[in-house]
């Protein structure tokens, strides 16, 4: 795999009267692969990597409505099938018929879906704690589905999640070199996420994403009939989505291949040159058929 980098645009398409905003960069007429991000951020977080994996490929990476510099319209519904429609809307405006898909947090809910909906499309998973299995669900999330039970008793503890200090420690969880970690990325994530109607998006879709939870097993059936090329590539310090997450897509997609790196949630930070090696395997793989 080539490690120079390459260019980044930056492009919008309005979804729905949404306006989505997307990075992209490599060859259009080469394989495509969907990066999908995870709160608390925007694309940004996965610029190292979309430039690295740009070389050879090309490579989407969108703005979740809510998140980056994508729209937080007021009105929205804020669920994850809706994230999933205007996501899969843009994928459709971009004429993208076949492309692999790159899963990290909030992305295995959302890629799911449109694989779900369009397994014809999906040519491989990545899986970078994109989690699918309740073997995964980490101490982390503890509070989420106390909250779903109760929502007056764990509210000040959601509210703390949407803080600065919340922000900073799902970027430094499972990290083992603290230095290694742009303070830029959890104070954009922040700017953005201090505007009120981003607020109450983000705050909606924790809210939703125990609906995440009860569609593990037809994502599950998903990966069983289709069994595409996958590998999950996970922080084994992540303390929202553990290991075991990773291990258990061998159940339903046997030739999985699982590699677990010496760091935690926001993996690409201190394992970018692996992760980017093991995306460009796994993308040489399915588009090689």
């Amino acid at each position: 795999m080539a490690t120079e980098n390459t260019i980044i645009y930056h492009r919008n398409k309005t979804i729905d009267g949404v306006n989505v905003a997307y990075r992209q960069a490599g060859d259009a007429s080469r394989p495509t692969i969907v990066l999908l991000g995870g709160h608390p951020s925007g694309s940004y977080a996965y610029d190292d990597l979309t430039q690295r994996l740009g070389v050879d490929w090309h490579v989407i990476a969108p703005d979740y409505p809510g998140y980056g510099f994508s729209d937080a319209p007021a009105d929205a519904p804020w669920t994850f099938d809706w994230l999933a429609d205007i996501t899969d809307g843009l994928l459709e405006q971009l004429d993208l018929e076949r492309y692999a898909i790159y899963m990290h947090d909030f992305g295995a809910p959302v890629g799911f879906r449109i694989a779900l909906a369009h397994p014809e499309r999906v040519a491989a998973i990545f899986t970078q704690s994109g989690n699918a299995y309740t073997d995964g669900l980490g101490p982390a999330v503890g509070f989420l589905a106390e909250w779903w039970q109760d929502k007056p008793s764990r509210q000040a503890d959601v509210d703390n999640f949407l803080t600065l200090a919340g922000t900073r420690m799902q970027w430094e969880a499972g990290a083992h070199d603290l230095e290694s970690i742009d303070p830029a990325m959890w104070t954009l994530d922040q700017a953005l996420l201090d505007r009120p109607e981003r607020r109450a998006a983000a705050e909606a879709l924790l809210w939703d994403y125990q609906s995440n939870v009860g569609r593990y097993p037809e994502w599950q059936a998903y990966l069983r009939e289709h069994r595409p090329p996958l590998a999950a590539v996970w922080g084994k310090h992540d303390p929202f989505f553990l290991p075991q997450g990773a291990e258990a897509f061998k159940r339903d997609v046997p030739d999985a291949e699982v590699v677990l790196l010496d760091t935690g949630h926001f993996a690409t930070v201190e394992e970018l040159d692996t992760i980017a090696e093991h995306v460009d395997k796994l993308l040489r793989r399915a588009f090689s058929a």
